[in-house]
């Protein structure tokens, strides 16, 4: 395995200046005794050639230092050695939660998006996606060839209910989802303003699965929440087939991906890219499957357990709802490099699904009437005894602080930019949390505008956040790293760009780490207690993430000294090495 540079981040908790300045005495970089509280130190391996340095002193103090790799490539993983005897006590910060257990309780059972089989699959369509469909021909975009020749005619006909539809479905158990698909026929079952909802015939008839006044829901909030959010957030869905409208088709070929009685969650649904291209053509730039139509495919209704598994049209309504505004980012952002000449290629996996699982929550925003910035706190979005309130904090908000609690839990083993975001459930976390914290830091306030940007390309991954964000990846990373410590945790003389601006993470994260990862509800960050001596404590970090340590130091201690080395006993040397260093006491 070839090894890259760590970053480590050094977060301290220590004590105010004696003026009451804030500002610390000045020595040598290594030395972090001089650190004020609240104060953040960004410190290089040539900073410290001889480990961090805190002398004796009358005051306790208490650092955490967190060891990161900003290496931009993606999944380089650095390997290190801390030299420096563990303390006592556990591995994690302890930082108790009021007890929400019974709510999360319910909302663990309703999840599906936190789930490794809907991961696995939209790993499958979205590795598809970029090794067999191009965004360019010989002769130009082919976006922009396919759009040329749709405005040429004229808007189609939208269907009214009881029409039926002729529709291709990709065959989700395939290597090939362009050259293998079913045809089949849908019933339209309602027609909104921006959406026509289509139930597969093989299915049985749209009221038997759903009652009408469900399926008019499912419209209706499409419309009125899903619709408005996501093109607010990300742009407006391109409009192939002329009908201004997004295709919602409930068939049971998305019910098959599911085996029978099996664990790991169920697929809720999908979007598939070659749905905007035309049916023949160059390899590449055609695919035999398309509908030529923005159209996702989802779970049906199965009363009877026809595919496998009982699916009631209740489960289904719920289950899918923050299925929908997750794909019709997928939708969007693909669309906006198909018909831009100067997209070159798909998004990067990372940050379209960083922006997919931010589209999940602003629908919850915008469902329970919270702002873009509002700071939200359990009890804000899981009320006692509110259940419409806890069916949306189910189906927009739980999954993602579900995920996180598991990037949470080993950081060490995962990361925020990593080629496994849509399959490792702990990356998926990661990928959405760095996502929301430039959202909150580097938005200058709207928040809407900046994804518009990430979701606009034409460039992708890094360089499209960095740009858009203004900032480099190693500030990004710095601050995101701290923050996932420190947020709300009331320490002095913080900065606020490490913090969260949208949610309370001290609040939020023990009940949901209580109910996923049955910790007892504590803060689920790791965090490894160190002292100063001579254990070794090898471990790793990936690009994109970082490792945890605590330095507690009683008042009158003797001197302490932690060296960050490379396997081999030397200097860390390897791409894109710092050292953040937060003081908390």
């Amino acid at each position: 395995m070839k090894r890259f540079a760590p970053v480590i981040l050094l977060v301290a908790v220590a004590c105010n200046s004696s003026d009451g300045t804030g500002i610390s005495p000045k020595g040598p970089p290594s030395d972090i005794s001089t650190m004020n509280v609240g104060e953040v130190r960004v410190l290089n391996p040539a900073d410290i050639p001889n480990g961090i340095d805190l002398p004796s002193g009358s005051s306790a103090r208490d650092y955490v230092v967190i060891v990161g790799n900003t290496n931009q490539t993606i999944d380089a993983v650095a390997n290190f050695v801390v030299k420096a005897d563990r303390s006592p006590g556990g591995s994690s910060d302890l930082s108790a939660s009021a007890d929400l257990s019974s709510g999360l309780n319910r909302a663990s059972q309703t999840i599906n998006a936190a789930t490794p089989r809907q991961q696995a699959f939209e790993t499958r369509v979205r590795a598809f996606e970029r090794q067999n469909l191009s965004l360019r021909s010989k002769s130009g975009t082919v976006g922009a060839m396919r759009f040329s020749l749709s405005r040429s005619v004229q808007t189609a006909t939208v269907p009214a209910v009881g029409d039926v539809l002729n529709l291709d479905v990709p065959d989700g158990s395939s290597n090939d989802l362009c050259a293998n698909y079913f045809q089949t026929q849908a019933v339209v079952a309602s027609v909104s303003r921006r959406a026509i909802l289509a139930v597969d015939t093989l299915d049985g008839p749209p009221t038997l699965l759903f009652p009408q006044t469900v399926l008019d829901s499912i419209t209706r909030e499409f419309d009125n929440n899903t619709f408005v959010t996501d093109s607010s957030y990300f742009g407006n869905p391109t409009d192939v087939d002329g009908n201004g409208r997004v295709i919602l088709l409930f068939t049971g070929e998305v019910n098959k991906l599911t085996p029978p009685s099996s664990t790991g969650g169920f697929v809720g649904g999908f979007f598939f890219a070659g749905d905007y291209y035309p049916k023949t053509g160059p390899s590449g730039q055609s695919c035999a499957e398309s509908n030529n139509a923005e159209i996702m495919y989802l779970l049906s209704p199965d009363p009877t357990g026809k595919y496998g598994n009982v699916r009631s049209a209740s489960s289904v309504r719920q289950g899918t709802r923050g299925t929908i505004p997750h794909e019709l980012e997928h939708m969007i952002n693909a669309g906006n490099r198909f018909s831009n000449p100067a997209a070159t290629a798909f998004e990067d996996n990372w940050l379209d699904e960083s922006l997919a699982h931010i589209a999940e929550e602003a629908v919850g925003r915008v469902s329970r009437g919270f702002t873009d910035l509002q700071t939200l706190t359990m009890q804000d979005m899981l009320p006692a005894g509110n259940q419409a309130a806890a069916d949306d904090f189910d189906a927009f908000f739980f999954e993602n602080f579900a995920r996180l609690s598991y990037w949470m839990a080993r950081p060490d083993t995962s990361s925020g930019i990593s080629s496994n975001s849509d399959a490792n459930l702990s990356s998926s976390g990661a990928d959405w949390a760095i996502g929301r914290y430039a959202a909150d830091n580097y938005s200058n306030g709207d928040v809407r505008a900046f994804t518009r940007k990430l979701a606009a390309g034409p460039d992708n991954g890094i360089k499209n956040f960095t740009t858009v964000a203004g900032a480099s990846l190693d500030t990004l990373m710095a601050g995101w790293l701290v923050s996932m410590y420190a947020d709300h945790f009331g320490i002095p003389g913080l900065d606020a760009k490490y913090q969260y601006r949208s949610y309370n993470f001290r609040n939020i994260m023990p009940p949901v780490a209580g109910s996923v990862l049955s910790n007892g509800g504590v803060y689920p960050l790791d965090v490894t207690p160190v002292g100063s001596g001579s254990d070794n404590i090898s471990t790793e970090v990936k690009s994109g993430s970082g490792d945890y340590f605590r330095l507690t130091v009683p008042a009158n201690a003797g001197p302490k000294n932690v060296k960050i080395l490379d396997p081999n006993g030397a200097d860390v040397t390897y791409a894109g090495a710092h050292i953040y260093v937060l003081r908390v006491q």
